[in-house]
């Protein structure tokens, strides 16, 4: 399982995110997901693979954004990030 969460959690959250980021310095922004915002409250961390959700919604890797997104268990996560590569 531990391949498993290693090669889940290098699925890029820019590839799973549905809209539009805006590059500032080593960060990308966009509206959050989760929530309606009317500026972009959302960060992704392309070098960490890794994002905040600044309106208090979530943070983490892919597999908790996965979740939060699909609404699904961490297992089910992994399984689902695993078979997108």
């Amino acid at each position: 399982m531990d391949k498993q969460i290693q090669k889940a959690k290098a699925i890029p959250i820019t590839s799973l995110y549905k809209g539009q980021l805006r590059q500032t310095g080593k960060t990308l922004f966009g509206h959050c997901p989760w929530h309606k915002d009317d500026t972009p409250s959302f960060a992704i961390y392309p070098s960490t693979n890794t994002y905040n959700c600044f309106g208090g919604c979530q943070w983490g890797d892919s597999i908790q954004f996965w979740m939060k997104t699909y609404n699904v268990d961490f297992k089910t996560a992994v399984k689902e990030l695993c078979k997108l590569k």
